[in-house]
């Protein structure tokens, strides 16, 4: 008790009474609903005439993805074209779990990726537009490719470069079984040729919308999700997404800080089988 004291202590030195008394408001409703945590944070973000919660302590971003050092593997032009109606995939939409053992081809990869984060223009102001709509532009997802057998690509794990659309390459090897684990050992993960993670980089989104954030990065991250789905039926392919996954474990196969980077999204492709 004396230790829940001292953390609620500190917090009013940092945290306006307002949003204290909402976050505690929020616990009283989570108690009512037999421990629904999230009520809390809801409590918190919730928007009114009188209430707009606070700043948090993150500079404006410098640039809308991350870069790594070294090798980057071009990726051929993504097609202009897929000859399938919007209407048509958005009807023919389905998750799909069993995947041929065939590999994918680079131009394959290419149009995933370009079509569901990639560079499509640029804003008035120089900055870049993305395949998905983000809370104020800020575009905090990222996107990271286990190649498992891909065409003229080495089997290991890649990060999506959207501006130079390349292939960063965080670490090369057999990270199939890993990442089937960290998803609760859901077989189609670990099966399929390739494996798209998406993730949300916290702070872009945070250092403009506060203590509402947290709902706008999974919103963006939806929409470049269905945005793979939609490419993924476009090219005769077959996706689900996966969202329960450990999510330190995630990060660790991954290689990226949970504090800093959320994963958000996790979608298995291959051919129809």
């Amino acid at each position: 008790m004396v230790e829940i004291e001292n953390l609620i202590k500190k917090l009013r030195e940092i945290v306006p009474l307002n949003v204290i008394e909402r976050f505690l408001s929020g616990i009283q409703k989570a108690i009512e609903k037999k421990g629904d945590l999230s009520l809390a944070y809801h409590e918190v973000s919730k928007l009114d005439f009188n209430y707009y919660g606070i700043d948090l302590p993150y500079s404006r971003p410098s640039q809308f993805w991350k870069e790594y050092r070294g090798e980057c593997i071009e990726l051929p032009k993504p097609p202009e074209k897929s000859g399938v109606d919007v209407f048509e995939a958005i009807k023919a939409r389905r998750s799909r779990r069993e995947y041929t053992t065939k590999s994918l081809t680079l131009e394959q990869v290419s149009a995933i990726l370009y079509y569901t984060i990639g560079v499509t223009g640029r804003a008035w102001w120089g900055g870049p537009k993305r395949a998905y709509p983000s809370a104020g532009g800020l575009q905090p997802v990222e996107a990271y490719l286990y190649a498992d057998r891909v065409e003229g690509l080495e089997r290991g794990l890649y990060h999506y470069h959207p501006g130079r659309h390349c292939l960063e390459v965080v670490k090369l090897g057999d990270y199939s079984r890993e990442l089937m684990r960290a998803s609760l050992d859901q077989e189609h993960v670990g099966e399929a040729p390739v494996v798209l993670v998406l993730t949300a980089v916290y702070s872009r989104t945070a250092s403009k919308y506060g203590l509402r954030s947290y709902r706008y990065i999974h919103w963006d991250s939806g929409f470049a999700g269905q945005n793979v789905y939609l490419v993924v039926e476009a090219l005769g392919l077959a996706t689900v997404t996966v969202g329960a996954f450990y999510d330190d474990e995630v990060c660790r196969v991954i290689e990226i800080d949970c504090l800093e980077e959320l994963p958000m999204l996790i979608f298995p492709i291959g051919y129809r089988k």
